[in-house]
């Protein structure tokens, strides 16, 4: 058998594991709340009208997009139910 001391673990080292970790949980909800609010923030109105042309042609380009990703996964899953 292994003979070698274990180390005491006393109420203080829990108390302070117990404090560091709930540091790191409060530094981690800090900056999950920034990113959040960095990446839902609302957007900046454009300063030109080249901006807002080019934003409504990306929006626009968004949503032509997901719609053809639809119509594909609607063909693939119509195909899947055809064959049983």
């Amino acid at each position: 058998m292994n003979n070698t001391p274990t180390p005491k673990i006393t109420l203080e080292d829990i108390a302070r594991q117990k404090a560091e970790v709930l540091n790191q949980i409060n530094e981690q909800k800090i900056a999950m709340t920034s990113t959040a609010r960095a990446i839902f923030a609302p957007l900046v109105p454009a300063a030109t009208k080249a901006d807002s042309l080019m934003r409504s042609f990306n929006t626009g380009m968004a949503v032509f997009d997901g719609v053809v990703l639809g119509i594909k996964m609607m063909r693939k899953i119509r195909r899947c139910f055809r064959n049983f």
